[in-house]
């Protein structure tokens, strides 16, 4: 019997992956998770970078930000504020998110909340930067 895992993830816009893998790469919140079959139930929130997984020795990536990760019955589902394929990056959008957010966040006048959401946006748009095909 294989012992492989149902992995889900799924954004607001669409279901992005739904299919049996070897292992998956999540960056959580308090660090970087790797998760096995068997592995112990968890819920985790996640932080924007590189989440992958490994199907019959190929390497599947992608870009998440936010959300979380549920392990229960080796099953791992992934409800992300937004993912992409690293193929699908638009580089010089992220580097103009980039700079927009950085500017943002620089004004004197930026309110707490938009603070907090402008840096969201900064950690997508450096997540979508370090790990684009074409950096």
């Amino acid at each position: 019997m294989s012992q492989k895992l149902t992995l889900n993830i799924v954004t607001p816009a669409k279901q992005l992956v739904s299919e049996q893998v070897d292992q998956v790469n999540a960056p959580g919140s308090e660090g970087d998770l790797g998760i096995l079959y068997d592995h112990a139930p968890i819920l985790t929130n996640l932080r924007s970078g590189q989440l992958s997984y490994e199907v019959d020795g190929e390497t599947i990536a992608l870009v998440v930000s936010g959300g979380y990760l549920e392990v229960t019955d080796n099953r791992v589902t992934v409800l992300a504020e937004t993912g992409e394929f690293l193929h699908e990056i638009d580089r010089e959008r992220a580097e103009r998110a980039h700079a927009a957010a950085e500017k943002q966040l620089s004004q004197p006048d930026i309110s707490e909340e938009d603070f907090i959401e402008t840096q969201k946006k900064l950690f997508r748009a450096i997540a979508r930067l370090e790990n684009s095909e074409n950096n």
